[in-house]
């Protein structure tokens, strides 16, 4: 797999903001240099600050949003270390490792198409902001479950934004995966940006090779370091096994052996 990658810097942070949007919460914090360094696709290893071992580990979340001197994360509360983290109240402390990883690719001129699922849309909001910045058309079609999950929607200010709920409580019912191919025929010559569950991106993977569309996907992979060391998140590719951590997480759609 390679030499392994020189580790990102730890940072002490300070939480300023932390607040519910849905399901979802809402956490900001000063690190003035990760958000001059993190780009767009990008994830953090955070825990909280001080040296509770439970959980021992950190948890992987993607750039949300950046803000000045402020990062913003979005966390799903579903297990131990998320719902620590969903916790945090304001003048709490993060420790930080990061910007970590590989992020989406922006050198594309044309109109772009996100596609968020869950909580993948979570790191799609600063995609979106940088796709703007550069001039490019941008539409969105974020999938959820309930109503619950798909007002984070409301976080997305750059791009038009088209909602699908699977129980149909929010925007239109039904699974990402139906509108996807309609929106490339009207989108010609669209590049597709895509974060969610492994099975979002496989449908997201053949709509694309089958409309001859270029697609970039950013996979979830369970971490434990960030940084390649403990090889604990590869994924089968077609070319061998990856570390989603170190050569992610963002890939070509059509490396990943589905």
């Amino acid at each position: 797999m390679g030499d392994l990658p020189i580790p990102a810097s730890l940072h002490d942070c300070p939480v300023v903001e932390s607040r519910p949007v849905g399901s979802y919460r809402l956490v900001s914090f000063v690190a003035r240099e990760v958000a001059a360094l993190a780009r767009p696709g990008q994830f953090l290893m955070v825990r909280a600050a001080g040296y509770s071992l439970d959980p021992l580990l950190p948890r992987p979340l993607g750039v949300h949003d950046i803000d000045s001197d402020l990062v913003k994360i979005l966390i799903e509360p579903v297990g131990r270390g998320t719902m620590s983290l969903a916790s945090l109240r304001v003048g709490d402390r993060l420790s930080v490792l990061g910007p970590l990883g590989n992020g989406f690719s922006l050198t594309g001129a044309g109109p772009a198409l996100i596609v968020g699922g869950g909580i993948g849309a979570a790191p799609l909001t600063l995609l979106a902001r940088a796709l703007a910045e550069r001039g490019r058309h941008t539409e969105c079609l974020l999938g959820f479950k309930t109503r619950g999950q798909a007002v984070a929607a409301e976080l997305f200010r750059n791009a038009d934004v088209e909602v699908f709920t699977e129980d149909g409580s929010m925007g239109s019912e039904g699974l990402i995966s139906e509108p996807l191919p309609e929106c490339l025929r009207r989108m010609e010559a669209a590049e597709i940006f895509a974060c969610g569950p492994d099975p979002m991106l496989a449908a997201v993977a053949r709509t694309a090779r089958d409309c001859g569309a270029s697609a970039q996907v950013s996979v979830a992979a369970h971490m434990a370091c960030g940084v390649g060391a403990c090889q604990g998140c590869v994924i089968k590719t077609r070319d061998g096994y990856r570390r989603a951590c170190s050569d992610g997480p963002v890939f070509p759609a059509e490396e990943i052996a589905w």
